[in-house]
């Protein structure tokens, strides 16, 4: 017999308003803080890697579709292999599983890098971007094995008090490695060559792997005593529609933050303001998300855990919507400091809700549904964003993503709205019986 989300949530001893520790408290916390800055370090190398790969293409090319193709091998092995990889998390140590995923990456990452630094870019004109393309499929393999393993680490590695503020701070490495690591690939590419730049990324793997081999899970995983398949996860979810809504969730809020990646360029140029705007929109966004990411806990306390996801989504619908219809610098940048708050607010909620709901012994394979879903999709949620944008215009584009999220926000917000009638139903039910 399915045991409801409200028991399963109290089975945990988890209660709504359970203080929890502040984001400097954390980061001083001696099995957090290491895992924080390796996975800062590591998502600072992927986008070095991103950069500088989508250079040497280009150059080797000539052509902007080659260029994206280095994107579609990175992700494809996020789409298709995450749900056995969730599963694999379920069977053995998490830790070792996402150190051995990191280790694959940092295979592909050395396979381009040693060619170039032995012989340059020369060395790779017998293949072409073959030579790129290929070793990017193996890091993304290397991040499908990876993804459900540390979203399913993470609990282990925090109290339970801790969780909503410790995934407001690992979703940060990702905003402050986006900020991070264009910057040092160009500084390196400038001054030192792509041998170099290949390089660092591979370094930064390392350094990761090297933080999960000191560090120590605070609580034991479970294994799952049954049904070890995949399958298992995906009839878990199907028996949990609240399970389905906050995954549902995740693919709304991927789609709502695609505008910054596919339209930025469309949006500045209609504005007739300088190229540089994109970088700088781009960066706003990581700024407002970071900036929110410190007093996420605060946020919760305040609102909690349910109402601040649909706040979230709320926010960052309104700021994309806003930044699809700016006009002016100061407005744009200003729309998407407040969608990167609202993302890091929406984000944490969700994905919080989600890790609570899930039993550790599935938490592998249902964490790597959650990864096809906010990360799998963005090859999905780029065409259709880029094909509405060529169609209609890119205002429109931006403000049909932002509606996505905003129905995300309305039906987070129903569901909310009926407990409150089914919890009265039930008690009266037992006082009758009683």
């Amino acid at each position: 017999m399915p045991v409801s989300d409200e028991a399963h949530t109290a089975a945990t001893g988890e209660a709504a308003g359970e203080p929890g520790r502040g984001a400097l408290a954390l980061l001083r916390d001696r099995t957090f803080g290491p895992f924080f800055a390796g996975n800062l370090v590591s998502n600072a190398g992927n986008w070095i890697f991103n950069v500088t790969a989508a250079v040497v293409v280009y150059e080797m090319t000539g052509s902007a579709t080659a260029v994206g193709l280095v994107t579609a091998f990175l992700w494809a092995g996020a789409l298709v292999l995450q749900p056995w990889a969730g599963a694999l998390t379920d069977r053995v140590d998490r830790r070792r599983m996402l150190i051995a995923g990191q280790v694959v990456s940092l295979a592909g990452a050395l396979a381009v890098a040693v060619p170039i630094l032995l012989g340059g870019t020369g060395a790779l004109e017998g293949t072409g971007a073959w030579a790129i393309y290929l070793p990017t499929l193996v890091i993304g393999i290397g991040q499908a094995f990876s993804m459900p393993a540390m979203q399913a680490l993470l609990p282990a590695l925090v109290d339970r008090a801790d969780l909503d503020q410790a995934l407001a701070l690992n979703s940060v490495t990702f905003n402050l490695g986006r900020a991070l690591g264009p910057a040092v690939a160009g500084l390196l590419l400038l001054d030192l060559g792509p041998g170099i730049a290949f390089a660092a990324n591979a370094l930064s793997y390392a350094a990761l792997v090297a933080v999960l081999v000191v560090i120590r899970p605070r609580r034991e995983e479970q294994r799952p005593d049954g049904d070890r398949s995949v399958r298992a996860g995906f009839r878990w979810v199907r028996a949990h529609p609240r399970s389905m809504l906050l995954l549902a969730s995740m693919v709304a809020i991927g789609f709502a933050t695609d505008p910054l990646n596919t339209l930025t360029p469309a949006l500045v140029a209609l504005s007739d303001e300088p190229s540089s705007l994109v970088g700088l929109t781009v960066a706003a966004f990581g700024v407002g998300a970071v900036g929110v990411a410190l007093g996420v806990e605060r946020v919760r306390t305040l609102l909690g855990r349910e109402r601040s996801g649909i706040v979230g989504l709320a926010v960052l619908a309104t700021g994309i919507a806003a930044l699809s219809l700016a006009s002016a610098p100061g407005a744009t940048l200003g729309s998407a400091a407040l969608a990167g708050g609202g993302f890091i607010v929406a984000v944490t909620s969700v994905t919080a809700q989600l890790q609570r709901l899930v039993p550790d012994e599935l938490r592998g394979r249902v964490m790597a549904l959650w990864g096809v879903a906010f990360l799998g999709t963005r090859p999905l949620s780029a065409t259709i964003d880029g094909a509405l944008a060529d169609l209609i215009s890119a205002r429109f584009a931006g403000l049909a993503m932002a509606a996505i999220a905003a129905a995300a926000a309305i039906a987070l917000a129903v569901v909310r709205s009926r407990k409150p009638a089914r919890r009265f139903r039930f008690e009266a039910s037992r006082a009758e019986q009683g």
